[in-house]
Order: structure tokens, then sequence, then C-alpha cells
């Protein structure tokens, strides 16, 4: 057999995939239209090369390798523009750490997927190993895998090549997705990233500093908004009596300029607990915890501790979320609380430990340590998914649980005003739900935060409200909490 005669079918059939799946990444959203840019034609086949190069080595099929190809092509532009009608947002590079965190938690993402899409997922896990085995049984065709390993070897050549930052020189996923193509993008945003440098650590705590309060309480509270912002007209509103009074005895309060709509809780946790702000992060902004252990030094429990404060992360869910059991350690949290101190049955209408119980363990902490300086800081799940369906049903159901984060707002500002102690409450929302129907991405993202300082002056404030960044409450916690 001559080898060298079996290169064109390889070739030929990559040139038609190429061909098919460069136009089907055009119907990626948003609706800015993909255009034809150099960088885009480049990057697009040479990881095409690469795919279809490792499927034919590995295969010796022409037409599976090609088959993938466009397989993968549509799932990725179906998979972004899922994201993108929830969250605002096309597919990123730091969505493979999702991936992971779907398989330890499948019933965090998969309401939002589409029954078509679940069944097409199963099937392709299944199908496409079973067809890679088939073909590749049927008989050595070392013309075709020859052609896929040079494939492979050029690409990657080629990759290494490519001017990365040029290319990508900020972080601009809105503009670049129509710039660089769906895949383009992943690829040189990953590169990015690789390649951001750790910040400067920020200068150290004076050894003289010391606790302004006896106690610093910050709570993060799951998909938390105000309902009156949110545009939703099909159902009644609750009054939000727990934050109104909040509001109106707060030494700080406004809406805090959350970036993330519907999911990324990271980003505003990362925000508030290491105060770095998204130019700053770069392209690590995307995923700011996958860097985060090497910060520590902006971390406000590190921060705190080293001017006498101890402190502790509570959290009514799985710590290996987002990688926290390792984290939260790393950054100076002492003591850490998960969902195995919640006693809770979960049930469809109720998935998740409420908010109530989490205040009740934050009073129950603040007794148990005494005149001991305290940082606690607590990331609530009671308003997160999976919404009912039904027309209107989603929106209901999330009213009724935010009116559980409302209460524990009233229940913590009761009980500090009860104990008499020097305390800091500092509460705010992570993001706004996403609710297909009712809260889509779109508009304004902000959410509430308010700072209480307590005993009460026992007037009501004249403040008015204020705008604020996640890295601005990081700061503004950390002047509350030090005496310097």
């Amino acid at each position: 057999m001559n080898i060298a005669s079996n290169f064109g079918f390889p070739v030929a059939v990559f040139g038609t995939a190429f061909f098919i799946t460069f136009l089907t990444e055009r119907l990626t959203r948003p609706s800015v239209q993909v255009g034809w840019s150099y960088p885009r034609f480049v990057i697009h086949g040479l990881i095409m090369g690469q795919i279809y190069g490792l499927c034919a080595f590995l295969s010796g099929s022409a037409w599976l390798s090609g088959c993938v190809m466009v397989l993968l092509a549509v799932v990725g532009v179906v998979a972004s523009n899922i994201k993108w009608s929830l969250l605002g947002e096309p597919l990123l590079f730091s969505d493979v750490v999702v991936a992971q965190s779907f398989l330890r938690n499948p019933k965090f993402y998969l309401f939002s997927i589409p029954p078509l899409a679940r069944v097409a997922v199963v099937a392709i896990v299944l199908i496409v190993p079973a067809l890679f085995i088939y073909v590749s049984l049927e008989g050595l065709r070392p013309g075709t895998r020859i052609a896929g390993l040079c494939m492979v070897v050029a690409a990657s050549l080629g990759l290494r090549l490519v001017p990365v930052s040029r290319w990508a020189p900020v972080p601009d996923i809105g503009r670049d997705i129509g710039r660089l193509g769906l895949i383009g993008s992943l690829y040189l945003y990953w590169r990015r990233w690789q390649a951001e440098p750790d910040g400067a650590p920020p200068p150290p705590v004076p050894s003289t500093t010391r606790p302004a309060r006896d106690v610093v309480v910050v709570v993060q509270c799951e998909s938390f908004a105000d309902p009156y912002t949110l545009g939703l007209s099909e159902t009644a509103l609750p009054t939000m009596s727990g934050l109104r009074s909040a509001q109106a005895a707060a030494s700080a309060w406004g809406a805090l300029q959350v970036s993330g709509f519907g999911a990324y809780t990271m980003r505003t946790e990362y925000g508030v607990l290491f105060g770095r702000t998204e130019a700053q992060l770069g392209f690590r902004y995307f995923d700011p915890f996958l860097t985060a252990a090497r910060e520590k030094e902006f971390a406000l429990p590190y921060r705190l501790g080293a001017a006498g404060y101890r402190s502790v992360f509570v959290h009514p869910h799985d710590l290996g979320f987002y990688g926290r059991d390792r984290l939260m350690p790393a950054i100076g949290f002492e003591r850490l609380i998960g969902d195995d101190a919640f006693a809770h049955a979960a049930s469809t209408s109720m998935p998740y430990a409420q908010d109530c119980d989490v205040a009740d363990a934050i009073l129950r902490l603040v007794d148990a340590e005494g005149a001991e300086p305290l940082f606690i800081y607590a990331v609530t799940m009671e308003n997160h998914g999976p919404w009912p369906n039904g027309k209107g049903e989603g929106a209901a159901h999330y009213l009724r649980h935010l009116q559980g984060s409302d209460q524990m707002l009233a229940t913590l500002m009761k009980g500090f005003q009860e104990r008499a102690c020097k305390a800091t409450l500092v509460f705010f929302g992570d993001h706004r739900p996403s609710i297909p129907g009712s809260v889509v991405p779109g508009g304004a993202r902000h959410t509430p935060f308010v700072v209480v300082d307590f005993p009460l002056s026992g007037h009501k404030n004249a403040l008015s409200a204020q705008d604020i960044s996640p890295a601005g409450l990081h700061d503004l916690i950390e002047a509350c909490a030090l005496e310097r």
C-alpha cells in the first residue's frame, strides 16, 4: 500500500469539516456577527487541526474525525448560547472548572439545561467512544494515522507561534467573541490567563493596629436582590421590612456593582474577601478563585487576623465546591462550618438550608466566642435555583425564599441590638437571580448592600445610597474593623 497516496482523503475531509465548523461558529451569541478576521481563521484552523489530527491518529478514520470535529463545534456553540440566554455571557475557558463541579454537584446546573440537550449529552458520551472502538478495530489505516499525527504536530507548533498578547491584549469578551470567535476566545483567553502575573502584595497591617470592633459579620446572601428593581410584575412583591430597617439604620448602604448575573458567586466573593478590582485581575477576573490561594496577603481573614481577630467561615453547603475547603484555611480562616452543621431534609421546595438557620448559627457563634474579637464570613444558599418552570412560578418561588433572606437580616439586626457588644454587620447579595421568563440578563446587575454598626445610635440616618464595587466593600469592611 502506498501510504502517501492515502493522505489526500483525510486532508479533504478536514477541509470540509473546517468549513462547516467555521460557519457553525457564526451562530454564537451575542447577536454581534462573528467575523472573518485573520486571527479567528488562524486559531480556528490550528485548534481544529489538533482535534482532527488526534482523532485521526487514534481511530484511523478520517470520516469519524471529521464528525467529531463538527460535533464539538456544534456542542460548543449550543452550550455557549444556553449560557448566554441564562447569564448574559458566552462560554469561557474557566468554565472547564465548572464542568468538573457539575460532576460533583449536578443539581447545581442540571435545572438550567434544556431536556433535549441533556439527552444529547448522554447520547454523545455513550456513542462517540463506542464508534472510536469500532472503527479502530477495522484496520490500521496507516495513511490516515500518519496524516493525523503530522497535523497534531504542525498545529501544536503553530499555536506556540501565535502572538497571544497582541491578538488578545485585554479581556473584553463581548468584543472578542465577534472578533476572535468562540474557539479563538477560549484558547487565547486561556493562554493570557496562564501568563497573568500575581499582584504585588499590599502593605501589611501595622503591628500597632488593634481591632475596632468586638464582632464583624459579613453575610454574602445567595441571589439576594431588591425585588422592586427586578422588573417583576406577575406577582405581588414582599415588603422587605428587614432590608428597609437595615437601610434606615446603616452607616453605609446602596448598590453593590457586581459583574456577574445569575451565577459566578466566586467573583463577588473574591472581590469582597480580597479587595482586588477586575482591572487588577486582568484575565484572572473570570474565575479569580483559581489563583486566590497565592494572594492570601490581600484577604480579609489574613489581614484582620494580623490585628487579633479570629476568623470563621460559614457555608451550609459542600465546602469542596469552588475548592473552599482548601482555599479558606489558606487565606486565614481558622474554622470552617459546612453543610454537616445544618440539619436539613432537602425537598423540591427547599433543597438548601434556610437563611434563618444561618442567622441562628452566627448568633450562637458570637455567644460562644466570648470577648475575643471575631470575624465571621457567611455564604448562604436558600435563594439558589432550581426554579419551577411554569409561567410566573419561578418568580413566585424565588420571592417566597427571598423573604427568608429578609427575615435573616431582621434576625441578625435584632440579635446584635440585644447583645452588649460593638459589632458591625455587613449584608449583601452576590448577584441577581436568573429566572427564565421573569428575570433575564440585560440592564442593571447591582444588588443591595448594608453596613450597620452596633450599638445603634438611636436615630435614623440621613445617608444617601451609594454605589460601591465588591473591592470597595472590602476596603470599607477593613476600615470599620481596624483601629489604626
